[in-house]
């Protein structure tokens, strides 16, 4: 009889418990929201690019839409005379190099036997070795500024990226910094996602964005990388950021879609789930 009494009651308790997680199932699945938002695409840099020297434009070796490398080069002035700067300045440097080098020697062999010679004579050997120093360290500072005139008259690329705007020719004049010569985009981009306000605290790192783009539903899923902690003032909008996987999609796309928010909803089932174990 009891064993008759504990198996009814198992079974009761068994029905009950599938019930209950039935019940956690689709109280989940109720309360997952989908937020809609619309976003734009941008690269994840962008760069503005000038020189920080003038001149007139003697070279330009990159178009619109090219695939360049960070260091690669972009753009020369010319500088036939800073060229020559630097020719002047490495032979000038060449020169003092074997001139100290033999001082150095000379200086070594005086010092070694200076007991044996005059006392004027090791003073002025010392005075000269002293003085080849100076000017070796003088000469190799010239080298280094007139290299460095020399390589700002060269753009280089900043980043790994596409020329996305250029904004001169062989032949314009170019002011240091004032003048805008290319614009550099990254080739991976972000999503900027913006939903109103209200779902603020809702909305979390690590949700999923299903999107549209010119109203065709797009087969990957973003996933939200960043909440920014402000809300624009004026829309009453917040702002979200994820990654676009799709290289396919340029900067500058508007799109919409729905943010699922699953991360608050799915720790309030789990707290309901285990309140009903009791």
């Amino acid at each position: 009889m009891r064993i008759w009494i504990c198996g009814i009651v198992g079974v009761v308790v068994l029905a009950f418990g599938a019930e209950s997680q039935i019940e956690v199932q689709n109280s989940q699945k109720k309360m997952q929201q989908e937020i809609y938002a619309t976003f734009e695409v941008q690269a994840l840099q962008n760069a503005t690019l000038a020189l920080s020297a003038n001149g007139v434009v003697d070279e330009i070796f990159v178009e619109v839409g090219a695939q360049v490398k960070k260091g690669d080069k972009l753009l020369a002035l010319r500088a036939k005379d800073l060229k020559e700067n630097v020719q002047v300045a490495k032979a000038s440097l060449e020169s003092l190099k074997a001139k100290y080098a033999f001082i150095t020697s000379q200086y070594k062999r005086y010092e070694q036997s200076k007991d044996a010679i005059d006392l004027n004579t090791f003073e002025k050997i010392k005075a000269e070795y002293k003085a080849s120093f100076f000017d070796l360290k003088r000469s190799e500072a010239n080298f280094a500024l007139q290299k460095e005139l020399l390589d700002n008259t060269i753009l280089y690329a900043p980043f790994d990226g596409v020329i996305a705007q250029k904004f001169v020719e062989v032949g314009d004049g170019v002011g240091a910094i004032s003048s805008k010569l290319f614009v550099l985009e990254s080739l991976h981009k972000k999503a900027l996602i913006v939903f109103d306000s209200k779902y603020f605290n809702l909305v979390k790192v690590g949700d999923a964005f299903v999107y549209k783009v010119d109203n065709i539903p797009q087969d990957s899923k973003m996933v939200l990388s960043k909440i920014y902690p402000s809300i624009d003032k004026k829309t009453k909008k917040a702002t979200a950021e994820a990654f676009i996987k799709n290289p396919k999609i340029p900067a500058g796309i508007f799109g919409d879609g729905m943010i699922l928010v699953n991360g608050i909803l799915k720790e309030d089932s789990k707290n309901r789930a285990q309140s009903s174990n009791f």
